[in-house]
């Protein structure tokens, strides 16, 4: 992988050669990093979220409807 600000091009050390292109291998592992793996597990949190908001009114109504028969 190349780090575009610091490499030349191969077998030339002069600095007046223009900085070699992003590599986009590295380009695509970066965005997957940064960007699908936190919005994967902000979608995976929510739905838990979710998941419990539904469970807690479902026992509320249970408690309620048990309430209601005695």
């Amino acid at each position: 992988m190349s780090w575009w600000g610091y490499y030349t091009y191969p077998g030339s050390p002069y600095w007046y050669y223009p900085p070699m292109p992003p590599d986009p291998m590295y380009l695509m592992a970066t965005a997957y990093q940064w960007l699908v793996i936190p919005y994967y597990y902000m979608l995976t949190l929510e739905m838990y979220r979710a998941i419990i908001d539904i469970w807690k009114k479902s026992i509320e109504n249970l408690t309620k409807m048990t309430e209601l028969k005695q």
